[in-house]
């Protein structure tokens, strides 16, 4: 397996890095912003364009366990 960087995208909300296993042709992308961030990765070019364009969602849930800090 050998990923090869394809970019990096930066947006307002967030930005994006780009990569692309060459042997399975999977698209890995690394989304973040300064709170949050996310991977995933796609076989089909349309729907990594989409994520990739699209910011994070305002709505956001959280599982937090007992002794952890809620803020």
């Amino acid at each position: 397996m050998t990923i090869r960087a394809l970019g990096y995208i930066e947006f307002s909300t967030h930005k994006v890095t780009i990569s692309k296993d060459d042997s399975s042709s999977r698209i890995y992308c690394f989304k973040s912003n300064d709170h949050r961030c996310d991977i995933e990765s796609f076989t089909d070019e349309d729907m990594a364009a989409d994520y990739i364009l699209a910011p994070f969602p305002v709505l956001v849930y959280r599982l937090v366990l007992d002794g952890e800090n809620q803020s």
